[in-house]
């Protein structure tokens, strides 16, 4: 059942970001140097235990992951998330230009693509989020009736 559920748009994209946070890892650590700041790599572990946590939790269907609590918390989590990728993709666009390797290349590929995720699930979650509004404008009400007697006097807007 919560399979089914990993098919509507908002949670289409925890597969994608579990695969992308893994290919960044692998990429990330390829090209054998040393040099990494531990920025990089600890928001990019970070991001993989938090991708493989909520893939397991939806997969299976904990009752967590139904309620509004998780649907705000989800949206603080892919915006920091966001952040954290954006500033590494930053990172590994210098890195190309400072020693160049095809590594640097595909992690800033994998970055870049999660940034786009994590973007697009947090503006999804934003949507999203619930909250209503006690707004009582109508804009598309009927028109008041017409007074007795007759139409409206001319110049005078019903609505």
């Amino acid at each position: 059942m919560s399979f089914d559920k990993m098919k509507s748009m908002p949670d289409a994209l925890k597969p994608l970001i579990l695969l992308l946070t893994f290919l960044q890892i692998i990429f990330m650590a390829s090209p054998g140097l040393r040099g990494f700041g531990w920025f990089i790599c600890l928001t990019s572990i970070l991001e993989f235990l938090a991708a493989i946590g909520i893939f397991l939790g939806f997969f299976f269907g904990v009752s967590f992951f139904a309620t509004t609590t998780y649907s705000l918390l989800e949206l603080g989590v892919s915006a920091a998330f966001c952040v954290c990728s954006a500033l590494n993709t930053v990172y590994y666009f210098v890195n190309i230009f400072y020693l160049f390797n095809f590594w640097f290349l595909l992690a800033t590929a994998a970055s870049v693509l999660l940034v786009l995720a994590y973007g697009l699930q947090t503006l999804v979650n934003w949507s999203a989020r619930g909250i209503q509004t006690r707004s009582t404008n109508q804009a598309t009400a009927q028109p008041p009736p017409p007074p007795p007697g007759g139409a409206f006097p001319a110049g005078v807007n019903p609505a």
